[in-house]
């Protein structure tokens, strides 16, 4: 490496190297496809993206032998029509020409990529054995990388390994905490309580009128009218469980109240809430913290959570103020614990509080054993946090990074820690394991349920997103889903548990009609998960050949009907069979992506249609036995166009629908294309099984309200994120981005929640002031985007709203424009 030199003089040492011969020399030296293609997409080199004169620049700074950059952009933003037409444009010059340099050049021995993730390892080219003509290869060559990744993005960090020979170096997930109760909701839950309370106290009658309208009031204030209305045909009692219910489950869902840094062990009230979270479920065989002391009162957890509202025996609290005590005397446990730094020799010490000390039998013995396991494994594994930046120094030096396995620590998955090890992922020739199996045949009848319960009729089509990143940490329940929603399940080998067929499950056992499922998948499911690929377009397959009635059976209904308006046209019957019976689609080969979000963040659109062409441009690849990849636009509207339901699982709450444009790039885009080819909405669901043993049903308008009031409205999550300067109000910039990017796609966003959005984020003065400190292209973006969506009429702003968020956009351009010169 270089000697440390200031940046100035360090560029007028290098910059010769940049000149148009160097670039063109570089160029020459590729494979000729290679060089056919960048020619094809971005002319002759060295291009025009960050090219100044003759020069191509990069930004960064020196700091002694450290050179420290940011990676290039992809190239969709500074030529976004290739978003309509080329998701598999390869990267720029200046892409290729950054890696050369840093590699080539400047002469680096190494390279780390920081956090989860960057664009390199998802650059066009071969899922697995790249070659010099694979974008990724091109760019890394043979310099060690060194990659800092998330612990539960397991396929994502595969991939990395795979395609850019990443060291990984799993790290934590951000502070977490629960969502509580705050201001107009922390009002309602009072008044639900009271009214609780005194119901059924004659003496208090009087005054329950009054309590009643208070809690209408504030209901409409806390905008629940419409997702927990009240019915005129029900008793107010009814309409109070409902309204408590829901309060609690709010009250109770896990949320971010931070950002994690790398190699920092949590500490303090931070590491008690840690705790708090990894033993809220079960731990293998290591029982619940919180069922625990359920149980020690007499109840089930779930009871107390779904019947929030009922009273104790002896009228002293409601369920849902049981749940609080609970949660208190948890966090007086672990605060023992701490208290005497997590000794196992001193457990006993919890025994003398006065709720635990009469305890006995196996109550004390599983309380017991959740405390032990905190203080054995779980808080030393926090602590041992620190090997994030250890290892990572290691792997500088050339050491050694012991393996670990990945996933969603919290959810039921402490036994993943520590961090800081290079993680590995399962064999996906076991997809779905015999667990996921089960979780994902009562999504499939969950799903189903609601539907009839809502339509009145079995959905004859469903789309289901299909990730790998999901499926490998959840052991296959998406696929699992697919095939019983078919009415077919896995085959599994005795001893290696590898799935070998699969079994055509009878009508007369199904007992219902099989529905028909198109899956889009990732460019990461199909590189990673091939083997499941083949068993999803073989079940296709399968039941569209069974002599069946149609009407119980509308795989074959459909490939019926489509195979011979293709035969009409003129194909053969096989060909027209096997276009008509397609169901797995996804990016063209070597691409990855929807470019749903590109799009979107280009403001490259009109209407929902043109974000429906350019999900089609990107997903309509068919994938199955006859084609690996070939572009069937219209077979793939075809799909879309008679889709029931959209359907996209969550199985952990470390991150959420709002927190990444992932989930609605996929996602929304597929709502976005049954919006525009079938011409009205689906039902959309999602299931959440990161409680694997109570998995939930919600549409995604509940999904996303959820989050919406328990993070995003939050002054526990907003506060957090207040900790970390420029990153925390870049975050909060894009929730509100991402949220409105969802309404884009799925008219999912309503006015008053664009309005919590302008008063909290924008208008407020104490935040305005903070992040015009640190962070002013996050307040900007902010208030540019609750402009846009007023302007392309997805919301109906005030206009006192909509006059402050123009004022202040205003003033965000002039001092945006004076910190530029």
């Amino acid at each position: 490496m270089t000697d440390a030199l200031s940046l100035r003089h360090y560029w007028k040492r290098q910059t010769a190297s940049w000149k148009r011969w160097t670039i063109k020399v570089f160029f020459e030296q590729l494979p000729v496809k290679t060089q056919e293609q960048l020619l094809r997409d971005w002319g002759e080199a060295p291009g025009e993206v960050f090219r100044y004169g003759d020069v191509l620049i990069v930004p960064g700074m020196l700091n002694g032998n450290i050179f420290i950059t940011v990676q290039p952009p992809r190239g969709f933003g500074d030529d976004p029509g290739k978003i309509y037409h080329s998701p598999d444009c390869a990267p720029t010059h200046h892409y290729l020409g950054f890696y050369h340099w840093l590699r080539d050049i400047w002469g680096a021995d190494a390279m780390i990529h920081v956090g989860t993730h960057g664009n390199l390892e998802w650059l066009p080219g071969k899922g697995n054995a790249m070659s010099n003509a694979c974008y990724p290869d091109i760019c890394t060559g043979d310099i060690p990388n060194i990659y800092p990744y998330w612990i539960t993005c397991t396929g994502e960090g595969i991939q990395a390994k795979r395609r850019s020979a990443a060291c990984l170096i799993s790290y934590l997930s951000a502070p977490m905490s629960i969502s509580g109760t705050y201001e107009e909701l922390a009002d309602l839950e009072n008044l639900l309580e009271e009214y609780c309370h005194f119901k059924n106290d004659d003496a208090a009658a009087a005054g329950m009128d009054s309590i009643k309208e208070m809690i209408r009031s504030k209901a409409a204030e806390c905008n629940l009218d419409k997702d927990v209305p009240e019915s005129e045909a029900e008793d107010f009692d009814d309409y109070i469980g409902k309204l408590h219910n829901f309060i609690t489950d709010l009250k109770n869902m896990q949320i971010s109240t931070g950002l994690h840094v790398l190699g920092v062990p949590p500490e303090g009230e931070e590491l008690v809430e840690y705790l708090l979270a990894l033993t809220k479920l079960d731990n293998g065989k290591v029982p619940s913290l919180m069922k625990n002391l359920a149980a020690m009162h007499g109840h089930d957890y779930y009871e107390l959570m779904e019947h929030s509202e009922q009273m104790l025996a002896d009228g002293s609290m409601t369920y849902g103020m049981l749940l609080d005590k609970i949660r208190e005397q948890a966090r007086e446990a672990i605060l023992i614990l701490q208290k005497n730094s997590f000794d196992a020799t001193k457990i006993e010490a919890v025994f003398n509080l006065s709720w635990a000390k009469y305890l006995q039998g196996e109550m004390r013995d599983k309380l017991l054993q959740s405390l032990t396991y905190i203080c054995e494994h779980i808080a030393p594994s926090l602590l041992m946090t620190a090997l994030e930046q250890e290892n990572t120094l290691n792997a500088l030096n050339g050491k050694y990074i012991d393996p670990c396995p990945s996933g969603a620590p919290t959810s039921g998955g402490a036994d993943l820690l520590p961090t800081g090890r290079n993680f590995y992922s399962i064999d996906p020739r076991c997809l779905p394991t015999k667990p996921a199996w089960e979780i994902g045949k009562q999504m499939a009848e969950d799903v189903i349920g609601r539907f009839i319960e809502e339509e009145g009729r079995y959905p004859e089509s469903v789309g289901i997103i299909l990730w790998a990143t999901s499926n490998l940490r959840n052991h296959g329940q998406c696929v699992a889903e697919f095939l019983y929603l078919m009415g077919l399940r896995p085959v599994w080998q005795p001893g290696s548990q590898r799935v070998v067929d699969l079994e055509v499950i009878p009508l007369e056992e199904l007992q219902r009609p099989r529905v028909d499922v198109t899956g889009r998948i990732s460019g990461l499911f199909r590189d990673s998960m091939p083997g499941s690929v083949i068993w999803l377009d073989d079940a296709a397959q399968r039941i569209a050949s069974l002599d069946e009635p149609t009407e119980l059976n509308f795989v074959r209904k459909h490939v019926l009907e489509e195979a011979g308006e293709l035969e009409k046209s003129g194909l053969d019957k096989q060909a027209a069979w096997r276009q008509a019976s397609y169901r797995v689609f996804g990016d063209p080969p070597g691409a990855h992506g929807a470019g749903t979000g590109a799009v979107l963040e280009a403001k490259n659109w009109e209407t929902i249609d043109d974000i429906a062409a350019v999900y089609t441009r990107w997903g309509a690849h068919a994938y199955g036995k006859g084609s690996e990849g070939t572009y069937m636009p219209e077979v793939f509207k075809k799909r879309m166009a008679q889709i029931d339901i959209t359907v996209q699982n969550v199985d952990h709450r470390e991150s959420s629908m709002l927190s990444g444009d992932d989930y609605n790039n996929y996602r929304g885009g597929m709502i976005a294309a049954v919006r525009s080819y079938k011409g009205s909405m689906p039902r959309n669901y999602v299931s959440d099984s990161s409680d694997r043993s109570k998995v939930q049903l919600r549409s995604l308008t509940e999904e996303l309200k959820r989050w919406f009031r328990g993070e995003a409205m939050n002054p526990k999550y907003i506060e957090g994120m207040k900790k970390h300067g420029y990153k925390g109000a870049g975050d909060l910039a894009t929730y509100v981005a991402v949220s409105y990017q969802w309404d884009a796609t799925s008219d999912i966003m309503e006015n008053w929640m664009y309005e919590k959005y302008a008063a909290k984020y924008a208008l407020d003065k104490d935040m305005q002031k903070w992040m015009q400190e640190v962070n002013p292209w996050a307040l900007h973006r902010i208030t540019e985007v609750l402009l846009e969506a007023e302007q392309r009429g997805m919301w109906q702003a005030k206009p006192e709203t909509k006059q402050a968020l123009q004022e202040l956009f205003l003033s965000m351009e002039g001092e945006l424009e004076e910190r530029g010169e």
